[in-house]
């Protein structure tokens, strides 16, 4: 099986926004707290006038967009991500947005900036995709000014347990990738990683799950996964519907899913030079 980091399987992962855009729309269409989770994300940026901001795996950035007339005086943001498909994604939703200084492509391994350039770095649901992220760590805080603020969110072991279970129980094959994740940079594992390149270190969590009461919205999730475990080296060809009939049977029982999620962020500042 391919790696769960393989940068192969990241780039198809993230060759265009459709993927992604699947998994936010079940979160959007059937999320149990009403603030949102973008907008709790963005009320944790601390942010200030005349900040340098840079954003790595941005996605498609519409956290920027949604909080467009929140973006205090002089800001100035770069958006980037390690994939060209999702940063078109991007420009495509934040066109117009007088505050955004440029779009790169960047792998977190290597920024191409020098050092103590920027107040703020943030890493949203991505650093568990790097192959190094202790490396990735040490480059954010090399690019950081010395009082800079790095924001990252990731999920934590309890995430979407419900949903597992259920795929488990169409193969017990599945693997979802959440140990994978965690390990790599979850809520649990990720203060120790960060307390080597920050002095200090605080985490949230967010308090969400999925009330779904409609099966295509959660079948596009799941088949949305590619390179993310080995779902889509399972499900596929004849057996994708199978899954969908499976999924479509829970709700003709008139059974809702509830599902638990596990998401948070670090918040961590006074970068450590080493």
């Amino acid at each position: 099986m391919t790696s769960f980091n393989s940068t192969e399987e990241i780039k198809k992962q993230y060759d265009a926004s459709s993927n992604l855009d699947a998994r936010i729309l079940l979160h959007q269409l059937f999320s149990t707290n009403k603030l949102g989770w973008s907008k709790w994300v963005f009320q944790n940026y601390r942010l200030q006038p005349n900040q340098y901001i840079l954003e790595l795996g941005c996605g498609n950035a519409s956290i920027w967009k949604e909080h467009a007339n929140e973006i205090p005086d002089g800001t100035k943001l770069i958006l980037s991500d390690f994939s060209q498909g999702m940063l078109d994604a991007a420009k495509g939703n934040t066109c117009g947005l007088g505050f955004i200084e440029k779009y790169l492509v960047i792998d977190a391994q290597g920024i191409p900036f020098a050092d103590n350039t920027f107040d703020i770095v943030i890493a949203n649901h991505m650093l568990y995709h790097v192959p190094n992220v202790s490396m990735a760590l040490s480059e954010i805080s090399r690019v950081l000014k010395p009082e800079g603020i790095f924001y990252a969110t990731t999920i934590g072991n309890n995430n979407f347990a419900e949903l597992i279970e259920i795929l488990h129980d169409f193969d017990a094959e599945i693997d979802f990738a959440q140990d994978s994740i965690t390990k790599a940079f979850g809520l649990e594992t990720g203060k120790e990683l960060l307390d080597m390149c920050f002095n200090s270190v605080e985490s949230k969590r967010y308090d969400d799950s999925l009330h779904i009461t409609e099966a295509k919205p959660l079948v596009d999730y799941v088949l949305s996964l590619q390179g993310i475990g080995n779902i889509s080296t399972i499900i596929l060809g004849e057996k994708t519907g199978q899954f969908g009939r499976y999924i479509e049977k829970i709700f003709e029982r008139g059974e809702c899913l509830d599902i638990k999620k596990d998401a948070g962020i670090f918040i961590s500042g006074f970068p450590k030079k080493l």
